[in-house]
């Protein structure tokens, strides 16, 4: 099948349920009068901060592709673009800082990192954490399978070793859902670690997010989608004080989705990696 098509649709399908959700959203500028000037003045990751530092420090995972991940020693990928929107619409350089994915959270809480966009998902736990952006991707996650094992369903997962990343809503799910009959492997790092071990056999499945898992099927036809959740929704987070920033990332994000710009970034980066 043409990978073409198989991009387009299943990244159609996900910018397609994304833009119902936020169906007829007002400008973003519009409706964020929360804040007050005294918190934008004291957030170190304030707008004004922001500008007077002359760059945008980002926190990443560049494990996940084709949201980020590390070419020619290089961080690129679909969230890296999008930063770097943020960043212009800003007037100001990008610093991308690379960690593991379960220190995102407390790196932007401390102010170590302006931003952080790792194809995070919106959860009620994160969200008492940190402030997170209008949603730029509409996602599942999927359960993916070495071919040949005769899995199909959560019942078919029992007594199996299943790899997931530390700090993830996978993790979560594959803990609630699996911990009690199944092996859960825990990793730093997706790819290639993770994926290399359910290539040498020492995983049976792992769970990741949908657009990335089919990614990898599609680069590795020993691997195949056996098992889909429900639909989640990545944002950028940010500090909970940082109103103003939160502002202008919603308007880059929303203009990206209403222009089909974010349909085409994602596509386009599906395919890099798959060809890299």
């Amino acid at each position: 099948m043409d990978y073409k098509f198989v991009v387009g649709l299943l990244v159609g399908v996900a910018i397609g349920a994304l833009l119902m959700a936020l169906s007829a959203p007002q400008q973003p500028a519009a409706t964020q009068q929360q804040q007050t000037t005294t918190t934008q003045q004291t957030c170190p990751t304030s707008v004004d901060a922001i500008k007077k530092r002359g760059k945008l420090v980002v926190g990443t995972s560049a494990d996940w592709p084709p949201y980020e991940y590390v070419d020619n020693g290089k961080v690129v990928g679909i969230d890296i673009d999008i930063a770097g929107k943020i960043a212009e619409r800003l007037g100001v350089g990008l610093e991308v800082r690379d960690m593991k994915f379960s220190a995102l959270i407390e790196a932007v809480k401390r102010g170590d990192v302006d931003i952080v966009i790792a194809d995070m998902s919106i959860t009620p736990e994160r969200e008492i954490q940190v402030l997170f952006s209008i949603p730029y991707q509409a996602d599942s996650s999927v359960v993916i399978a070495r071919r040949g094992l005769q899995i199909k369903s959560v019942e078919d997962l029992k007594g199996r070793a299943i790899g997931v990343q530390v700090g993830t809503v996978q993790e979560d799910w594959a803990e609630k859902t699996l911990g009690t009959y199944s092996k859960i492997v825990r990793y730093d790092k997706v790819y290639p670690y993770m994926v290399e071990a359910l290539r040498k056999g020492d995983l049976d499945a792992i769970v990741v997010g949908g657009v990335v898992g089919k990614a990898i099927v599609s680069r590795f036809p020993e691997f195949e989608p056996v098992y889909s959740l429900g639909v989640r929704y990545s944002a950028v987070a940010m500090p909970l004080c940082a109103y103003d920033l939160k502002i202008e990332v919603d308007t880059v994000i929303y203009d990206m989705l209403q222009t089909g710009e974010m349909e085409r970034l994602i596509s386009s980066w599906i395919g890099k990696w798959l060809y890299s």
